[in-house]
């Protein structure tokens, strides 16, 4: 039996989409802002907070994947590591701009070979595929001791110095403002031709071909375009680290990449932030429960999957819905 398409999602208006773009990141600065102004959090605090943006701004990119085209990725911590390792190699011998632009050239050029071939292959496959490619950045990670130091990584590694900031304060004000860029570029893309064709292309690949749009390329171009964020991300991550190590990239960070937007709410605006501070903060939060931790976040992360399958956006949309109708009688 052929199963029937989803219909398209109807496009926000262009008001509501000018709304958002420039809302989202003024909130995310002003909260940065406060943060480092007001809240002034103690070291682990304002680690944690860091390693949230980071991924949070990599999970942009996987958001537009996952929500927008509709892709299963297993595999961006090749791109991650790509980004931090080539912050931790080029950052202080050449400077930040030239580290981040490689880390983006580099996991920009790997995804559009990688997508050119493995999605080719059709929903579960192209995830299998994107799986071993991660594990092949494994291998190299450990295996290229001339370039990555194997098992040993690449410490030494500077970080950018924004606003006369040091340390994790300066790393931390870096990734708001990315993340800030990132969440403006998304909504940018929401409402533009790609944008549309990939959202088409998910829900009715029919009407997508009749309209003359080339599936395959709009999933590419949104495989590149998580490469890139998550390669941003990873560069943040090696600054937070002092460095780039296996370790860092390995397959469970790939899986937590996928359970960002997804816990989330895959193609909701702020599911690459929200998502990231459930799957990122709670598990370090959850500490003080020593062995029980993991199995607390596992059945926590579990109880969303089977009560909230559109993520933490299901639950926000009926608390609105819920308090819209209280207020109107």
């Amino acid at each position: 039996m052929t199963a029937v398409a989803s219909p398209a999602r109807p496009a926000p208006s262009v008001r509501t989409t000018r709304h958002w773009r420039w809302t989202q990141p003024a909130i995310v600065l002003l909260v940065g802002a406060a943060v480092l102004l007001v809240v002034r959090p103690g070291p682990f605090d304002l680690r944690v907070l860091t390693l949230v943006a980071a991924y949070a701004i990599a999970a942009v990119g996987f958001n537009v994947l996952v929500g927008f085209a509709g892709v299963v990725s297993i595999g961006n911590s090749l791109f991650l590591a790509a980004g931090g390792y080539a912050w931790a190699i080029l950052a202080v011998p050449r400077g930040p701009l030239v580290a981040l632009l490689a880390g983006v050239v580099v996991a920009g050029v790997i995804a559009v070979l990688a997508g050119l071939a493995l999605l080719r292959l059709r929903a579960y496959y192209f995830a299998v595929g994107t799986l071993a490619l991660g594990a092949l950045g494994t291998v190299v990670m450990r295996n290229w001791t001339s370039v990555t130091n194997g098992d040993a990584g690449i410490t030494g590694a500077g970080y950018l110095k924004l606003f006369g900031l040091t340390g994790v304060s300066s790393i931390f004000a870096a990734a708001v403002v990315l993340l800030a860029v990132f969440l403006y570029l998304q909504e940018a893309l929401r409402t533009s031709p790609l944008g549309l064709a990939m959202i088409v292309g998910r829900f009715d690949p029919p009407a997508a071909d009749a309209l003359g749009v080339n599936v395959s390329r709009t999933r590419v171009a949104a495989f590149v375009l998580s490469a890139v964020s998550a390669a941003v991300g990873g560069a943040l991550v090696a600054q937070l680290a002092g460095g780039a190590f296996p370790d860092q990239f390995s397959t469970t960070a790939a899986i937590s990449l996928l359970v960002i937007p997804i816990i989330g709410g895959r193609g909701w605006r702020w599911a690459p932030v929200v998502g990231a501070v459930v799957v990122i903060a709670a598990p370090e939060y959850l500490r003080f429960l020593d062995e029980y931790r993991l199995a607390v976040y596992g059945v926590l992360v579990t109880l969303v999957a089977l009560f909230l399958p559109g993520g933490i956006h299901q639950l926000v949309r009926g608390l609105v819905a819920w308090v819209g109708r209280r207020r109107h009688g």
